[in-house]
């Protein structure tokens, strides 16, 4: 009996770890939608916002062809005011340029610029933030120590670099080669010169991953797929749910996907994806040309835990978050 009691508890033992595997299995929690919550937002472009605010009395204040005033923001500041506001080619500028336009001159070095109406950077520029309550262009090679927003249309030259933080409300172009964090803009677009579809490509440090192959035979209309290991979507598939992989994901050329793509790994849109819900990513993002992610009024929309390559003609609505750096292509 007591050898029979010892052989028991002995096989309870090694059931026990066992148990939420099998509860899994007969009674799975991994198949419901795959929701991602809206609820919570901060404000996409509130850098913006509270500079504005601060500014407002005296801008209200502001009058004639020069005007200036020491602000208190967090620490006190010059703030300079002209209706046509133009930093010259070269020179460097401490303090705050206000005007209804500003335009600042071939490599100038200023901290802070805002524009009532429009604010033109030429190449060069070194700037802390810039802000407009109109369109914003940005020319090429400018680097932003800290954020940019503007009301309106911005356009991002070539090799520029885009600080901690960009935004519009309206649609925000990105040349070649511009580095970024975050992004916002409705819609964040790319006007470069990759137009080649991506690859798949071999991890650093592993053997290729065979990759399980979903094609439209695959797809269980209203129910999500939820797949393991490398997973490649083929060609012109339509997936009507939402998708989470755990492991690296390629989607082919043409394919749509009407709900949230969710990755434990990288994910890849070779060219002409349409993903209508976010694209969340713990590895690298790749976004080929032609893709589009999200739908107008969005947010959140793709985020890459690593880092994030954006090939040309792509439209994402809402946030584009890359942790590790984004860049177009």
């Amino acid at each position: 009996m007591l050898l029979l009691l010892s052989i028991s508890a002995f096989a309870l033992m090694l059931l026990i770890p066992a148990i939420p595997t099998l509860l899994e299995i007969f009674r799975p929690k991994d198949d419901v939608q795959l929701h991602i919550s809206e609820g919570y937002e901060r404000d996409a472009r509130w850098f913006g916002t509270a500079l504005r605010a601060m500014l407002a009395p005296f801008v209200a204040a502001a009058h004639g062809a020069a005007f200036s005033e020491e602000v208190k923001l967090r620490t006190n500041e010059e703030v300079k005011w002209a209706p046509d506001f133009v930093i010259e080619a070269e020179k460097r500028v401490r303090g705050i340029s206000v005007g209804d336009r500003v335009r600042v001159g071939q490599g100038a070095g200023i901290r802070d610029a805002y524009a009532l109406e429009s604010l033109d950077v030429e190449s060069g520029v070194v700037a802390r933030t810039l802000t407009s309550d109109g369109v914003m262009h940005i020319g090429e090679s400018v680097q932003i120590l800290r954020w940019i927003d503007a009301n309106g249309e911005v356009t991002v030259g070539a090799d520029s670099n885009l600080g901690v933080s960009a935004s519009g409300g309206s649609r925000f172009t990105m040349g070649d080669h511009v580095e970024f964090e975050r992004v916002w803009g409705s819609p964040v677009a790319t006007q470069t010169a990759a137009e080649e579809p991506f690859t798949f490509e071999k991890h650093e440090n592993k053997r290729r991953l065979e990759s399980v192959q979903i094609g439209q035979t695959h797809v269980d209309a209203g129910k999500s797929m939820i797949l393991y290991g490398a997973v490649r979507i083929e060609t012109n598939t339509h997936i009507p749910s939402h998708i989470k992989v755990h492991g690296p994901l390629y989607i082919e050329p043409g394919v749509r996907i009407d709900g949230n793509v969710i990755v434990r790994g990288d994910v890849t849109l070779a060219s002409d994806v349409d993903v209508s819900g976010h694209v969340f990513a713990e590895g690298v993002v790749r976004l080929g040309p032609r893709s589009r992610v999200g739908r107008r009024g969005g947010v959140k929309t793709v985020y890459a835990g690593g880092h994030m390559q954006i090939a040309n003609d792509v439209e994402v609505q809402g946030w584009i978050v890359a942790d590790a750096g984004g860049k177009t292509l």
